[in-house]
């Protein structure tokens, strides 16, 4: 089992060092919120498996970590070609309408691929038609064109006014606290597209945005998962796997209480796959950090809510996994969770 992070720290979105790169890269983690919102839901209408949901969003996040350097690139050429001329404008630095569409129909494209692409990794695949329809039903190329606008792109990513979206609730509107200024909509067509011309245009645009994602990612589609790592180390720890496993009498836990820890454990990680800013952070951990993290978290979180999910004290160095590594992902984790308005009791 492979042990490297989802998303090595080559594959991140990389802090602007300037204001005027600053509207770009915040452009792009919006866009992000929107479309991995619609790949989770798009996943659970396809009735994927955890691995193939997590394959599809990692190599999404991914690429959009390796196109933020495109784009950066492409800032830096355009400000030498405008080397010596006076903006028209002081806004001329920041994304145009016709670019932002632009982006957002690129993005689209390339997140259906990853579900496409995503599910053959992990030998789960689905029909390119389920696909098509589905990120036509759920307008992948169109995400979050009837809210953003560029009052948006001016604030911070950590600070938007953008909710966060809930999983769970509604797939046409969903509702956020009362501190959100607004509810993240996701319109969904009523029929799926016709199999007309454009829909053949569409297949071969699929295959195609395949090979361009395939080219940015090197052909390396690999994901640990920490899904799995979290039965792992239940296991290997011997904390107890579930009331489902064989051998019941053995664990640490009762099995209830290891079936409600794992429970927890990979809602957890749900949370921290969708989120653009802390979780990319927390995502660059190996997985067996990750795991012990989001299994200490859970836990608590557990405690709280009136379980009795005690572990030993300093567990996760049985792993051999660095002290400061855990603490440091484990707070990464509570500070998402709290920024979600998740509790305990959630």
């Amino acid at each position: 089992m492979d042990l490297r992070a989802p998303i090595p720290p080559e594959h991140c979105i990389v802090p602007p060092n300037d204001d005027d790169n600053k509207s770009k890269i915040v452009f792009l983690e919006l866009s992000m919120k929107y479309l991995l919102c619609r790949m989770y839901l798009a996943s659970q209408i396809m009735e994927l498996g955890s691995d193939s949901r997590f394959t599809s969003i990692i190599l999404f996040r991914r690429y959009v970590g390796q196109f933020q350097k495109v784009i950066h690139h492409n800032f830096q050429q355009s400000e030498q070609n405008q080397k010596g001329r006076k903006r028209a404008h002081d806004d001329d630095t920041q994304p145009s309408v016709q670019e932002m569409k632009q982006i957002k129909c690129h993005l689209g494209r390339i997140a259906a691929a990853c579900l496409f692409l995503g599910c053959k990794a992990e030998e789960e695949p689905r029909r390119i038609r389920d696909v098509i329809n589905l990120s036509s039903i759920l307008d992948f190329e169109d995400a979050g064109g009837h809210t953003l606008t560029k009052a948006d792109i001016n604030c911070d990513a950590s600070q938007s006014n953008l909710p966060k979206r809930t999983l769970g609730q509604s797939p046409i509107k969903t509702t956020t606290s009362a501190a959100a200024t607004c509810a993240l909509e996701i319109i969904e067509t009523m029929h799926p597209p016709l199999l007309d011309e454009k829909y053949w245009s569409d297949k071969e645009q699929m295959v195609s945005t395949e090979q361009q994602l395939l080219r940015m990612l090197q052909f390396d589609t690999l994901v640990c998962h920490p899904y799995r790592c979290v039965l792992i180390v239940m296991d290997t720890l011997n904390f107890g796997r579930g009331t489902k496993s064989q051998d019941q009498n053995h664990g640490l836990l009762s099995p209830r209480a290891s079936e409600a820890l794992i429970f927890k454990a990979w809602t957890i990680l749900n949370e921290i796959s969708i989120d653009v800013v802390l979780g990319t952070t927390i995502l660059q951990y190996n997985v067996v950090t990750l795991a012990c993290a989001v299994i200490s978290v859970a836990a608590a979180a557990n405690r709280s809510s009136g379980g009795n999910e005690t572990l030993p004290d300093e567990w996760w160095r049985a792993l051999d996994v660095p002290t400061d590594d855990f603490m440091s992902a484990a707070e990464s984790i509570r500070n998402l969770l709290h920024e979600r308005g998740r509790t305990g009791s959630d």
